[in-house]
């Protein structure tokens, strides 16, 4: 198994992020996205860690939120005829459209393979949402060849739900292990964990929650695994080089339903938002 262990967005000390970390979530695309210059050399950057890694390009809040729902960068601009209101919500709109063939480009620019699709409260899970949502991930998202969707719903999607229609969809639910832990697990080969901190967004984990994190990461192929802490760099690295000496804590997750036995496990598995000022268009 191969896990991705990172934080969203670069912490102060970048020197100490690119000895440790080997996940980066940039966040800044939820907002003004940089240059393509920027994106670039950012890329460069992580291309130089000498160990396997994965950039996640957060998607545009335009393409994703509705237009109220938008809490930075909502002056957007327009092309002469667009409308507010087609943008956000997967709907099939020349201006979502347009929207979401730059966010496509700047995951290229920034070297991403996965792209983060997070959804409000407001998306709840009616039919008209599922059917957008649908239509976008079967007919007209377009990813480039191994690139896939991660999406985060948050409101009133319940993860059975939720993971049911991401798989039907190939995209990777985004999850916290530790919410919720008596709920089965998505179905997928791999997974993506993101850590807001056992009470909130200024809480740290203990090494026994690492332990469980990696407890449910055993049971994929691959995990990336995202802090979004107050010690997100020191999270990742506590986690990773527990990593090294982890093996699997079956009785912990002897209650799941989904794993029937230990052959489930891979045993030999381990060996701050910034708007950027850009004179682009929407």
């Amino acid at each position: 198994m191969q896990l991705y262990i990172g934080c969203s967005d670069f912490p102060r000390d970048k020197k100490a992020f690119y000895r440790t970390a080997t996940a980066i979530e940039y966040r800044v695309g939820l907002f003004t996205p940089p240059k393509p210059s920027i994106l670039q050399a950012w890329a460069a950057d992580m291309a130089a860690i000498k160990a396997p890694t994965r950039s996640v390009w957060v998607a545009w809040q335009a393409f994703t939120h509705r237009i109220g729902d938008i809490r930075k960068g909502a002056k957007l601009k327009l092309l002469p005829g667009e409308n507010a209101a087609h943008l956000g919500h997967f709907q099939k709109t020349d201006e979502n459209m347009r929207v979401w063939t730059r966010i496509k480009e700047q995951a290229v620019n920034v070297g991403a393979s996965r792209i983060l699709l997070e959804t409000t409260a407001g998306f709840t899970p009616s039919t008209a949402n599922r059917n957008a949502l649908t239509d976008f991930a079967k007919n007209w998202a377009k990813l480039p060849d191994d690139m896939r969707l991660v999406w985060h719903p948050a409101g009133f999607w319940e993860r059975e739900e939720a993971a049911a229609l991401a798989a039907d969809l190939g995209i990777i639910l985004a999850i916290d292990p530790l919410v919720d832990e008596k709920e089965a697990l998505p179905d997928d080969r791999e997974a993506y964990f993101q850590m807001l901190g056992r009470h909130g967004l200024l809480d740290s984990y203990s090494d026994d929650d690492l332990e469980r994190i990696l407890d449910v990461a055993s049971c994929y192929e691959e995990a990336t695994i995202v802090f979004r802490t107050r010690d997100s760099l020191g999270d990742a690295e506590r986690l990773a080089k527990l990593s090294k000496v982890y093996t699997p804590d079956f009785e912990h997750y002897a209650a799941y339903d989904a794993f029937d036995d230990e052959d489930d496990f891979d045993d030999d598995a381990f060996d701050d938002d910034d708007d950027f000022d850009d004179d682009d268009e929407l």
